[in-house]
């Protein structure tokens, strides 16, 4: 059991991460290290046709730790959530000299958060999403300190421009982007996590390389993916009442190249479109899809603004209070992008009807 306040334990764990793996995305290398060759070669095949063959200017070293850690030692400090939630404390955090300590409460993982050398230690194998949690946290990290702005939304590009879907969790953002992924020439780009800032004459928008985690209600409704479901599973979901199966919070790994085919993904794109989503099950309107002007009403994107989290840290090494930016900031960073409000009731398919109405798909 390593001791989280000990340099010397953390030492040892690290030197003993003998297995390497290199993953790049968007001009950053990773060098993964772990004592445990499996958790390795999960992330390979995890994270084929997500990666950039490009050469990067900037390299990080993760320690990835196969091992259990003392939490009880260390003066915990709850990370605070807009939502209560019914099963309790998600996430805590200590802080040191060289870094910050977070405490996935619920699965009992650990990851260390620093400029360098940043480590995960826990049982990892039953834990692989949150392994992936940590490597692409490290990817928001570095692109935040380079001034992009995070933003909660999933997105698709066509012939490299970029239709990004914001709403709140639960809103069906990964629902209408693998619905569009249904047409031939869309590429995924990311699920839930987008990173953009204006450039010379476009805005330059990059992914998150996570596969798409949805509920039970995505899968049951589509032909492609209804397969993913166990088939108990399927016959439970599949007599639910739409109202009841929305509620549903239980998820399922989407892989993008086994459900669509290979080359089906981007890592970048130009941020062209942006569709928020506030539409409702109760509604009894039509579906409608109509042009939002952000400078005159900030305010509507509100679904897409994101708190970098407990993870964030600045260049100084330092760790910002959680805050998210306000909404006149979002509008400043969307220069030229076409928004859109999707009201009415929830109707996925009169939705890719409306964007392919608008030219977007």
């Amino acid at each position: 059991m390593i001791d989280l306040l000990n340099s010397g334990q953390i030492g040892q764990a690290r030197s003993e991460c003998t297995s390497s793996l290199t993953l790049t995305f968007n001009d950053l290398t990773f060098r993964l290290f772990a004592n445990n060759p499996e958790i390795l070669s999960y992330l390979d095949d995890y994270y084929a046709g997500l990666t950039d063959s490009a050469t990067a200017s900037t390299e990080l070293s993760l320690f990835l730790f196969d091992g259990t850690a003392d939490t009880a030692q260390v003066d915990w400090h709850p990370v605070k959530r807009a939502k209560a939630s019914a099963l309790g404390l998600k996430e805590a955090y200590a802080d040191t000299a060289e870094g910050r300590w977070i405490h996935k409460v619920r699965t009992g993982m650990v990851m260390f958060q620093s400029l360098q050398s940043p480590m995960v230690v826990g049982d990892l194998l039953k834990n692989r999403a949150q392994v992936v949690n940590f490597i692409n946290n490290q990817f928001l990290n570095h692109q935040q300190r380079q001034r992009y702005l995070l933003g909660h939304a999933s997105a698709f590009t066509v012939n490299g421009d970029t239709t990004a879907i914001a709403a709140s969790s639960g809103g069906g953002k990964s629902t209408l982007m693998l619905r569009a992924m249904e047409s031939s020439g869309t590429r995924f780009l990311s699920n839930d996590r987008i990173l953009f800032q204006p450039e010379a004459e476009h805005v330059r928008v990059l992914g998150v390389a996570k596969h798409p985690r949805v509920n039970p209600g995505t899968l049951v409704n589509s032909e492609r993916l209804i397969s993913i479901l166990p088939e108990a599973e399927r016959a439970k979901f599949e007599g639910m009442p739409t109202a009841q199966l929305w509620e549903i919070e239980q998820k399922y790994d989407v892989l993008i190249s086994q459900a669509y085919g290979e080359s089906r993904a981007n890592l970048s794109g130009h941020l062209k479109n942006l569709i928020l989503l506030d539409w409702s099950l109760n509604s009894s309107t039509p579906t409608e899809l109509c042009p939002v002007d952000i400078s005159k009403t900030p305010d509507a994107l509100d679904g897409l603004r994101k708190n970098p989290g407990p993870f964030f840290q600045l260049q100084d090494g330092t760790f910002p209070p959680e805050h998210t930016q306000p909404a006149s900031v979002y509008a400043q960073h969307l220069p030229g992008v076409q928004v859109y409000r999707l009201t009415g009731q929830v109707d996925f398919d009169r939705a890719i009807e409306l964007l392919q109405e608008r030219g977007i798909l």
